[in-house]
């Protein structure tokens, strides 16, 4: 018989294991934390403890013994006693202890026997298989403003000396001229200020043609008051022309408040109840925690898991809610994922 096996079977099933003559073990939920000096993201787990006081025999662990080799329950103390014996002698020869996939025992100064656990081991259920994964910080790269220099005023008026050009202010002094001369011109010309030739002054002569008189209908077209869309209407009782209008919409109610859906709302937080390496056992818990009455999920697939949880939320006070009413109901394991 191997006392550590059986020791890491009922751990992933008990919070507490208590190995006769030897002390009790106490595994703790523990959230996933961030390892900021390995740079590694590590998952829920249950951490495992050690209490040397607890030595009084539970009956958990002989009944487990008992049950799993076919003895009775003395028969199951004894194989615990025989083998807390051996625990006992390598540890005074060795000066440490080395439980597989459980920890490493050792006594420090004062001959008092110490407990360091095993990292590597993860006895949660519902984060068996997730292994760390790794934390890459990210670097900001923050850009400094960009100074465009200014234009100095030497640069944009750089004054031209006569003295190098002289012809310059000549020539925009004759073109100025010329301008002046050839706008006078045109101006008398169009006006009739300048006499080019003989011009006939124009006349007006009355029409000849009568115009008849306008009667004025003393009917008047007026629109329906709260009507609304496109209506088609004669001008006036006994009229056959007709007229279509469109009248416009109704006027929206400003009273009433837009809600969103909570559909539309992005589900962020999930209370997931297990991840499995086997799509067919997610579907499998899926159904049972249908049955119980949850709204139950499967998620995208998280490394080479299927995670499925007992309901998405977007809020997350929703999501705790629900995580302290199946932890309090003893339904399950089940821990809160943020995506």
């Amino acid at each position: 018989m191997s006392l550590a096996r059986e020791l890491h079977l009922l751990l992933f099933e008990h919070d507490c294991v208590i190995v006769p003559g030897w002390g009790g073990f106490l595994a703790q939920y523990r959230p996933a934390r961030l390892d900021k000096v390995r740079q590694l993201i590590h998952p829920p787990s249950k951490e495992v403890g050690f209490n040397r006081h607890l030595l009084r025999n539970d009956g958990l662990l002989s009944d487990h013994i008992a049950e799993r080799n076919g003895i009775g329950f003395a028969a199951a103390n004894a194989l615990i006693e025989r083998e807390v014996a051996e625990w006992r002698a390598r540890l005074e020869a060795n000066g440490r202890l080395e439980v597989p996939r459980i920890g490493i025992f050792y006594r420090d100064q004062q001959r008092n026997l110490q407990f360091d656990p095993d990292d590597r081991a993860n006895f949660l259920k519902e984060a068996f298989g997730l292994a760390p994964v790794v934390a890459t910080p990210v670097v900001r790269r923050t850009e400094e403003p960009r100074v465009i220099p200014m234009a100095t005023e030497t640069a944009i008026t750089a004054p031209v000396h006569a003295s190098k050009r002289p012809w310059s202010a000549a020539a925009a002094v004759a073109l100025l001229l010329l301008g002046g001369a050839a706008a006078t011109y045109v101006g008398m010309t169009r006006y009739g200020n300048l006499a080019l030739g003989p011009r006939s002054d124009a006349t007006y002569e009355p029409g000849t043609t009568p115009v008849p008189s306008l009667k004025a209908n003393s009917a008047s077209f007026s629109l329906p008051e709260d009507v609304f869309g496109v209506h088609t209407m004669p001008l006036s009782d006994n009229d056959s022309v007709s007229l279509t209008v469109d009248m416009g919409s109704a006027p929206a109610d400003t009273t009433a408040v837009a809600i969103a859906p909570r559909t539309a709302m992005r589900l962020r937080f999930h209370v997931i109840g297990g991840c499995f390496a086997q799509p067919e056992n997610a579907d499998r818990l899926l159904k049972e925690l249908q049955d119980k009455g949850y709204k139950a999920s499967r998620l995208s697939r998280y490394g080479e898991l299927h995670p499925v949880a007992f309901g998405s939320f977007a809020d997350k006070q929703e999501a705790l809610d629900l995580l302290a009413s199946i932890r309090r109901e003893g339904t399950g394991q089940a821990w809160l994922l943020v995506r």
